[in-house]
């Protein structure tokens, strides 16, 4: 009989085991997604609509005593609201890249042609232009460039949806009573 136990609770750890491994792969995945919308500069322009959505309302709802812990609210869950919108971001990648294709995308925007792309593109080098020339004649750079409408319809979905929870989490913090 205990013979029996140990041998039913190894077949039941098993698709445990598979189970793991294969979140963990999907973990590593999400995690590479991550780091690729730090890298190309995505995350960055979040933080700046988050900046200006805040300035803005602060041309509309001046700080006071009556709405103090609603500015303190917002100007604190800026990280929290830029890991909502990564986290809504990361799917829609997952969906339409394999892991290689991600680290690629990665490499590149890592790479010091992709940091000058994203932070000064207008000063880039001859030779930096064709490397980024030759990173879109590659596979993944075709599937980027095929896939662009449906990533901007998709991001562009969640982004409008991520904006307007924010702005009415705003008005309703920041309204007078």
């Amino acid at each position: 009989m205990q013979q029996f136990l140990y041998i039913l609770c190894f077949f039941l750890s098993v698709p445990l085991i598979a189970q793991d491994q294969e979140k963990q792969s999907l973990d590593k995945t999400e995690e590479t997604i991550a780091l690729y919308l730090e890298s190309n500069g995505t995350m960055m322009q979040y933080t700046y609509a988050y900046s200006e959505l805040l300035r803005m309302l602060e041309n509309q709802f001046s700080k006071k005593e009556s709405n103090k812990q609603g500015w303190d609210y917002l100007e604190t869950n800026r990280e929290e609201a830029m890991a909502a919108i990564k986290a809504s971001i990361i799917p829609i990648y997952k969906t339409h890249f394999q892991l290689s294709e991600i680290e690629e995308m990665l490499a590149f925007y890592q790479s010091e042609t992709g940091k000058k792309l994203v932070n000064d593109r207008a000063n880039m080098s001859e030779q930096q232009k064709q490397e980024l020339s030759k990173f879109y004649s590659r596979p993944t750079g075709q599937k980027i460039i095929e896939k662009q409408g449906v990533l901007t319809q998709e991001i562009s979905t969640v982004s409008e949806e991520w904006s307007r929870d924010l702005y009415e989490t705003a008005l309703s913090l920041l309204k007078d009573e």
